[in-house]
């Protein structure tokens, strides 16, 4: 175990490191050279799920704010949208996959950026009455 870690804390790098590879290999089942949005690059599954896409070939955008941006830019994303400056939905087009990390809202506009049978793997929760609407 790291030096400077609870075990509480290593405890959970098993659960994001599952929680990515089965969003991305199982749910997305992403290939090299698919275009992928991790939603919170900066939170726990975000920013594992970013390194895990990036080595597996991924070209991989991300959603963070002024706060994560530093960690973000460190994990080397291919795209950086700072939510707090521009919407995803608004920049971003033709995604093979998206991983959803928040619900709510930025579920209902990850659809106006996935591809024709691309596939959203979220861990948020249930959709929004919206959903429909995207």
């Amino acid at each position: 175990m790291p030096q400077g870690l609870s075990y509480e804390e290593a405890a959970s790098i098993p659960l994001v490191g599952l929680t990515s590879y089965q969003a991305i290999n199982e749910v997305i089942q992403a290939r090299p050279g698919d275009k992928l949005l991790i939603q919170a690059g900066s939170g726990g599954v975000g920013s594992f799920a970013i390194q895990y896409a990036k080595a597996m070939g991924i070209h991989v955008a991300t959603t963070g704010s002024n706060r994560g941006k530093a960690l973000i830019e460190s994990l080397k994303p291919d795209e950086f949208i700072n939510y707090q400056e521009q919407d995803f939905s608004k920049v971003l087009k033709d995604y093979d996959g998206i991983f959803d990390t928040l619900g709510g809202v930025n579920l209902d506009k990850s659809f106006q950026i996935l591809k024709p049978k691309g596939v959203i793997a979220s861990i948020s929760g249930f959709p929004t009455e919206k959903m429909h609407e995207s």
